[in-house]
């Protein structure tokens, strides 16, 4: 049950969000109600009342504070809300490694705008923060029999892209693939409990769709003695049971709700430029889904362009990521971190240019 004050902080919210029609359409696309079968006529405010106690009484809040969220992103009070009591991940707001002291603490927060817009290229706080709230629904974690195992991400409605090694138990028939999962929605809610989201299973026969391995000098934790080729890429995009991608977001959402969608791997390629910023949305140590933001972070790419190094932090488990600019354009798929892990100078992920090159031709790469 939330707290009367936190209740009426959200019955404000709402209230000045929407008008009547608006909440109507909100309640009918993104919960799957009628807002008319859940509060009886009466002024906008204890109409709204009205939904927050149906939504409290079903354990609801979360979904309701998402759908508000997604359809004012930019409503200061609706933000505000979401972070209390919906499921903006937490955030690590690092320059060059180290972290920034008093930095926000959730992705959403307002205060990002006093880290970002200062020291990097003007972003659009409003623009920026909606296309979070769709990437945190496309981002999974890679479970084994339930037990966390890496990160992986939607780029098509039913392909996971992560990294060979996270799956190569299943790619070489050690681990049964009806063992692996991808839990979505995975994240930690504002009473500290946990969205334990909504596990989706691979295909049953024609999950392998194309992967490369890592290289040689990897595998023996010496990532320097060679380059990696164009073959050795640590990548696999695997099949899923059914197109989650198509479909909505949240037990509540109906059919008509605008579907999860998934992460565009563009077809030009992002630049990687010395210095510039990197996103990482993960599952470190297999926890409930993170976002590490580093404001100097990339440290370079290698000889023959197959790997980039950069500073922004992430653990075990962080294995298949997706890193973003600070745009949010997709740059790189995280693979490991330095060897040396007692004084680690480096994280490394692949340029996600040379996959989709490899994968454009085994599938079709359908626009989000």
């Amino acid at each position: 049950m939330m707290k009367g004050i936190v209740f009426g902080e959200f019955q404000d919210a709402l209230v000045g969000a929407f008008d009547t029609p608006g909440l109507e359409q909100m309640v009918r696309i993104r919960l799957n109600e009628s807002l008319d079968n859940i509060a009886g006529a009466g002024a906008k405010k204890y109409v709204v009342f009205q939904l927050l106690t149906w939504a409290e009484q079903r354990g609801y809040e979360a979904d309701l504070a998402r759908a508000a969220y997604l359809e004012r992103p930019r409503n200061d009070k609706v933000r505000l809300i979401y972070e209390k009591i919906g499921m903006a991940p937490a955030a690590s707001l690092q320059t060059a490694g180290a972290a920034v002291a008093g930095a926000p603490g959730r992705v959403t927060t307002a205060a990002f705008e006093a880290r970002v817009r200062p020291s990097l290229k003007e972003v659009d706080l409003g623009t920026w923060r909606e296309k979070l709230a769709k990437i945190e629904a496309q981002v999974c974690r890679l479970e084994f029999n339930g037990n966390a195992k890496g990160t992986g991400f939607l780029v098509g409605p039913d392909l996971i892209l992560t990294n060979f090694h996270v799956l190569e138990g299943p790619i070489h028939g050690k681990v049964p693939a009806a063992q692996v999962a991808c839990r979505f929605d995975y994240k930690v809610l504002s009473d500290d409990s946990r969205s334990e989201g909504l596990v989706v299973r691979l295909h049953d026969q024609d999950w392998r769709v194309d992967d490369s391995p890592y290289s040689k000098a990897e595998a023996d934790d010496a990532p320097d003695r060679e380059l990696p080729t164009a073959d050795e890429l640590d990548y696999a995009l695997v099949r899923l049971a059914r197109p989650v991608g198509n479909e909505p977001v949240g037990k509540t959402a109906g059919a008509d709700a605008p579907p999860r969608r998934w992460i565009e791997i563009p077809e030009i390629p992002p630049a990687l430029e010395k210095d510039m910023p990197l996103l990482i949305a993960q599952h470190p140590d297999g926890s409930p889904l993170k976002l590490a933001l580093d404001t100097q972070s990339i440290i370079g790419v290698n000889g023959n362009g197959t790997r980039v190094r950069y500073a922004t932090n992430t653990e075990h488990g962080s294995s298949g990521s997706p890193c973003f600019n600070i745009d949010w354009s997709l740059v790189a798929l995280h693979h490991m971190g330095d060897p040396a892990w007692k004084q680690p100078k480096y994280n490394q992920g692949i340029p996600v240019g040379l996959i989709r090159k490899r994968v454009a031709q085994k599938v079709q790469i359908e626009a989000p």
